[in-house]
């Protein structure tokens, strides 16, 4: 029992799988230890649960389901909750270890140095936002929730799990998360007023918090001091702090009323998101670094803690401001929500931030997800499933575009030149078996269907009527009217350069020139792809820009374009059509895939932006082995864009594909640790192994389309194609007789099916599974009498086993979802994934299929297949192998940081690119004086 437990656990004690090395810290909620986690060979933290929170049952239910959302947050400034468990009574949270130090102990007594106070305040913002995301509000945000890490950076703990409560009858503060009693939830000095009063804690709340951390970071002390909790709790609710420039004259004014906002009593007066928080410290940590940020300047006007406007000659009313604050709002709309350019001279920059419906993201793909209007008016953004959300800045609120409600992909929004129309794509090149380009009104009314694409990748919509997009790869850029009709060829591949694709085409004012990306072969990112010119007229091209994606032309003067993430500007001579100077970086935290060169970004005419902010995707994969406990071990193998690993037969190999702008698939031999490239062409996925080792089977994009090819491991002939007559499928597993190859087929009629082609001579393919429903990953069982595979029939994903090549019975072996069965090749055990458990059936197999109950064997997230560029078609991709005896799994770990949850929205963004490049200048001028 708990109670029989000392209070301080000696170093060798021994908790389930983990060891105590020593005693770190005491907290409200128990005391925190340094562990060793035998399961998987690390130290963590272990965080000991009070007995009253742990047999509480109110509080322990609480806990369990606030140490499952904290443990959703996967952060590089957030410290990763591993698991609750329980041994003997002792409840206990394992959670990264961190080597350093708290906040609290950190902070100077003056505050820390300017540059470093934005950059640690940057990351705890980004922390925040990434929670409320997810729907995680901190509740407890102070000092001693954060931690510095040896090299420099901040992390926060204790996401929903520390809330503390006030003792009435004791004056000092314990942490406590689960306090239900109705007495006061978060630690006194950094409690929002709402909280205090006894409404409920939400995003705002948290913001509140961290602007009395950042107060603290700029100047060593509290906004609110009194020797008492309780005083604390006084001043929250009826003093008005002074700004941070008050305490330490080196905080420029705009950090300091940045801080005083988010200090404001009412909730509606701060600043609405940590992201549009984390945009603005970034903001300034940039201005800081080039040096535009001064010292204080107290005559300014701020924006004080309870809502009211202040200046050394006095205070004006909350009421007041807000009377100037509409007639600034009715200007606004006024010049930025009516059709045409802004009014001459107005340089004002305005930001904003649009969120994506609950419970959905942005991931990073083929195509950008967001897009804006010619005259910066309206602003699109395609949240994955749908529908397209449609904000007008003149509206508070985004409205479903009416025509793109269907549920599924829906990317790459284009406005027509007049903003009346949204041109955009139903359908996703790999997974969907029905892609069309559709337009739909801005009005209302139902998409009309122009046409359907086999690849696609976005472009832009000419003024006379022309879309240009690429329609095909390997293919150049094409051309369509508006309305529909045949495609007209634009650009052409220049084989000899070995070039795969031209894409994202951009037209340059006037209309008579286009820009886009080329990919080409020997690149593995496009980040090092070309920025090419092809002029309409002449039909001659040239090279503008080597290592970039997505360009298009900026108002400013600029080829604005993307790489690793970032945004970069070129100078650009518009009449003469070249770049001029040098590249420089202006904006970071752009949403986007290396894989496919795609960012998610667009430009007005005007010079307004719009971007999700996101990470890169692609490049970091890795291929690790994890043992039937969990435990798990990298291959020395550098990371790279990993997809389906398939180990050979005897499983001293694997066969492996890398996507990117070049699609190959390799062999690593584990024995000799040398990795052979099988395919070159830049163009092939998913091998699958022959029984006997000595083929692979794959899908490749060198007949246009997705067709079968088998080749020799040796190579010592040319690939030959399997069903001529086929598209658009992909090869899933080899019958033990190597007699049938088993395949994922896409059907416009019947969505996704599964297949046999047998390995003869005109074969014709034979049917699996083929309904109304998605059926994928066919795989032949070690006796090929049965073939497992998953479908979508009772509306998720499940695993069934069918007799091949039956008729037969059929069983369902998953019980609560299932997708991507592999069996052991040795026979006798089945596996699947479920959300992030690895499971496995057992089974007795004669005439008839007898699967025990299913079990859990490991939890964690590994990749479920797919990546911006690729995908098994199917409802299901099995990206991962097991070793023949079934002890070892081979899986794909994936950082997963290309998705996105907010659009954000910078009006005038074109004049602070002036102003950047005119810096830049005057810096390069200083420089060669």
């Amino acid at each position: 029992m708990m109670e029989d437990v000392p209070a301080g656990l000696a170093p060798g004690t021994v908790l389930g799988a983990f060891v105590i090395v020593r005693h770190r810290d005491a907290g409200g909620m128990g005391d925190v230890y340094e562990a060793r986690d035998t399961r998987l060979d690390r130290v963590v933290a272990l965080k000991v649960i009070r007995h009253d929170v742990a047999s509480d049952p109110a509080r322990r239910q609480r806990l369990e389901r606030e140490a499952r959302s904290a443990a959703m947050l996967n952060h590089p400034h957030i410290v990763t909750v591993h698991s609750l468990d329980e041994h003997q009574g002792v409840l206990f949270l394992t959670m990264e270890l961190i080597e350093g130090s708290t906040l609290r102990d950190s902070i100077p007594d003056r505050g820390f140095p300017l540059n470093r106070m934005l950059q640690l305040a940057a990351q705890a913002a980004d922390a925040l936002a990434a929670a409320h995301a997810a729907g995680v509000i901190h509740r407890d945000l102070k000092p001693a929730n954060m931690m510095i890490t040896k090299e420099g950076a901040l992390k926060v703990l204790d996401f929903g799990l520390s809330t503390s409560e006030v003792e009435p009858a004791d004056p000092s503060l314990t942490t406590d998360t689960l306090s239900g009693d109705g007495r006061l939830h978060g630690t006194a000095p950094y409690m929002a007023p709402e909280v205090i009063e006894g409404g409920r804690a939400d995003a705002r709340s948290d913001i509140f918090a961290l602007g009395i951390v950042l107060f603290e970071m700029a100047t060593g002390r509290r906004p609110f001091e009194s020797p008492t909790p309780f005083g604390v709790i006084s001043a929250i609710l009826r003093d008005r702090p002074p700004l941070a420039s008050d305490i330490n004259p080196e905080v420029p004014g705009e950090i300091a009323r940045l801080i005083d906002r988010c200090l404001a009593k009412v909730p509606a007066a701060r600043r609405q998101s940590a992201a549009d928080l984390r945009a603005d410290l970034e903001e300034l940590e940039r201005r800081s670094a080039v040096g535009e940020l001064t010292a204080a300047s107290t005559s300014r006007l701020g924006v004080a803690g309870d809502g009211t406007v202040r200046s050394r000659r006095g205070w004006v009313t909350a009421t007041a401001f807000a009377i100037l604050a509409l007639v600034a709002s009715a200007a606004a709309v006024r010049e930025y929500g009516s059709p045409g350019s802004a009014p001459a001279g107005d340089s004002r920059l305005v930001r904003f931030t649009l969120d994506v419906p609950p419970k959905t993201v942005m991931p990073a793909g083929f195509n950008s997800n967001v897009g804006i209007s010619r005259d910066g008016r309206t602003v699109a953004y395609t949240p994955l499933g749908g529908p397209i959300q449609v904000r007008r800045l003149d509206d508070p609120d985004p409205h479903p575009l009416e025509g793109s409600k269907t549920p599924g992909f829906e990317r790459a929004p284009l406005f027509s030149p007049d903003g009346k129309f949204l041109f955009f794509i139903e359908g996703d090149a790999i997974y969907s078996a029905k892609r069309q380009l559709q337009r739909a009104a801005l009005s209302g009314g139902a998409a009309t269907a122009l046409y359907d694409f086999d690849m696609f990748h976005a472009g832009d919509w000419a003024s006379d009527g022309w879309i240009y997009w690429t329609a095909q790869y390997p293919g150049g850029i094409v051309r369509i009217r508006d309305t529909g009709g045949a495609v007209e060829p634009v650009t052409t591949l220049d084989l000899r350069k070995e070039e795969r694709s031209h894409r994202f085409a951009h037209l340059l004012p006037g209309g008579e020139a286009l820009i886009y990306t080329v990919g080409f072969g020997g690149i593995n990112s496009y980040d090092d792809a070309r920025i090419e010119l092809f002029d309409l007229r002449t039909k001659e091209k040239k090279t503008l820009l080597t290592g970039g994606t997505s360009a298009v032309y900026s108002p400013s003067g600029h080829l604005v374009y993307a790489r690793g993430g970032k945004l970069l500007a070129a100078p650009f001579d518009l009449q003469r059509r070249e770049v001029t100077g040098g590249s420089f970086e202006v904006l970071s935290g752009v949403m986007m895939s290396t894989n496919t060169g795609s960012a998610d970004f667009a430009l007005s005419d005007r010079g307004d932006l719009a971007y999700v902010r996101g990470g890169v995707e692609g490049g970091r994969r890795t291929l690790v082995w994890v043992d039937r406990n969990g435990k798990e071990e990298p291959l020395p193998l550098p990371p790279a864009s990993y997809l389906y690993p398939r180990l050979s037969p005897d499983g001293h190999s694997v066969a492996v594909e890398v996507e990117g702008p070049n699609h190959d698939f390799s062999v690593y031999d584990f024995d000799r640790s040398v990795m052979s490239k099988m395919t070159t062409d830049g163009e092939s996925h998913d091998p699958v192994w022959s029984p006997d080792g000595r083929q692979l089977a794959y899908r490749s994009w060198i007949a246009g389309g997705m067709t079968m090819w088998l080749m020799p491991v040796d190579r010592s002939s040319k690939p030959v194609r399997l069903n001529p007559r086929g598209t658009r499928e992909s090869p899933a597993s080899f019958s033990p007789d190597g007699r049938y190859l088993s395949f994922d087929a896409k059907d416009p009629d019947t969505n996704d099916d599964a297949r046999a082609l047998p390995i003869a001579p005109e074969g014709v393919p034979v049917q699996i599974a083929q309904t109304r429903f998605g059926e994928g990953s066919p795989k032949f069982s070690p006796d090929g009498h049965w073939v497992a595979y998953t479908s979508d029939e009772s509306g998720k994903p499940e695993v069934y086993v069918q007799a091949f090549p039956g008729p037969g019975p059929k069983v369902q072996v998953s019980s609560a979802g299932g997708a991507d069965p592999v069996w052991r090749r040795r026979g006798g055990e089945l596996y699947y994934r479920s959300s992030t458990d690895m499971m496995v059936v057992t089974y007795t197999a004669s005439d008839l299929f007898h699967p025990s109950a299913p079990k859990p064997l490991w939890k964690d997230i590994y990749s479920a297949g797919g990546g911006a560029s690729c995908g098994m078609p199917g409802v299901t991709s099995a990206n991962y192998d097991v070793t023949p005896d079934g002890s070892r799994f081979l899986m794909v770990k994936d950082p997963n940081e290309g998705f996105g949850t907010k659009v954000m929205v910078v009006l005038n963004w074109a004049e602070q690119l002036k102003e950047l490049s005119r810096a830049r200048g005057q810096d390069a001028r200083a420089t060669a004086r």
